[in-house]
């Protein structure tokens, strides 16, 4: 699990106690500075501070290895089984795109304001399916709209 910013600068601050390395952090709030937080920023150019993705509780404890073991167990016992060829094996992945875009960074002059017109909706989810199979073939990607009410027409 990545650290944020906060517990960071309170993690470098116990080790440098601990250590007994001289520090000039903040002994009332128990953490390093900002200015350690760009230093080490800047000698370690590849680190940014990034928004997390959310993983469910589910996703999270059935990611284990008697269950990776299991699922490649099968993978091996399926094709033997019942003669799959590398073509008829394929894998799946969905994702979701919204219909209303978001807002990008954009370059403005200082004190001055950037503006983009954007649409006010709230937007729908379009859910996109991609399937490549174990040869590198792929099916084009498949739409799936959200459902909508069909009315019947009486002629």
């Amino acid at each position: 699990m990545p650290l944020a910013k906060s517990e960071f600068l309170r993690f470098a601050y116990d080790v440098t106690k601990k250590s007994s390395i001289y520090h000039r952090s903040n002994k009332e709030k128990r953490k390093a500075g900002k200015d350690f937080f760009l230093a080490i920023k800047k000698r370690n150019a590849n680190l940014a501070l990034r928004t997390p993705e959310a993983t469910s509780l589910m996703r999270v404890t059935g990611f284990n290895k008697p269950q990776i073991d299991g699922f490649y167990d099968l993978l091996l016992k399926l094709p033997e089984q019942f003669g799959f060829q590398a073509s008829q094996i394929h894998n799946a992945d969905e994702t979701g795109v919204s219909t209303v875009p978001k807002n990008d960074t954009v370059l403005s002059a200082k004190k001055k304001t950037g503006w983009k017109t954007q649409s006010t909706e709230r937007g729908r989810n379009v859910t996109v399916m991609f399937s490549m199979n174990a040869t590198g073939h792929f099916i084009p990607p498949m739409f799936i709209f959200p459902r909508t009410k069909w009315i019947r027409m009486v002629v």
